[in-house]
């Protein structure tokens, strides 16, 4: 069995792989709109983008972020020009956003800004045999789980 010791260099390479991860996610990009865009925000038209109109509420569930900040980064989007607000026609008390066409051209750069930068390293993992493919999934899997540790 190894020890904490046998595993320093992987924990230091981890690590370093979060600290870039963190320091991408704060990265503006111009997906091809004129202007630029958070990842954060980028992803939030990403996911109205895929799922079509949702409710601030759920948006927020969906980002693991309060309804207030959910609000608040709608606000920011919507003043963009990226998505749109709309009282829901069941429920007077609720609010369905959605992409506008500025946010679908946004969701498409982002879209093709991911298979330029993501091919090399989705074509390694599709080459994978599926006995290591199924160790990284499990990996992977327990990292997240582990990561959820930190936020109790």
């Amino acid at each position: 069995m190894r020890t904490m010791d046998d595993m320093r260099a992987e924990f230091s390479l981890l690590g370093k792989l979060l600290d870039k991860y963190t320091r991408i996610e704060k990265q503006p990009q111009d997906f091809g709109v004129g202007f630029t865009i958070h990842p954060t925000e980028i992803h939030t038209v990403a996911t109205l983008w895929a799922a079509g109109e949702m409710s601030i509420s759920e948006l927020a569930k969906d980002a693991a972020v309060t309804r207030g900040a959910m609000s608040q980064m709608i606000a920011k989007l919507e003043k963009k020009g990226l998505v749109y607000k709309r009282t829901a026609p069941d429920n007077q008390s609720k609010t369905l956003v959605g992409p506008t066409e500025l946010g679908k051209q946004a969701q498409e750069g982002h879209a093709r800004f991911h298979a330029q930068r993501d091919k090399e390293f989705l074509q390694y993992m599709a080459k994978l045999p599926d006995d290591e493919y199924k160790t990284i999934r499990e990996f992977l899997v327990t990292m997240n789980k582990w990561m959820d540790t930190y936020q109790r």
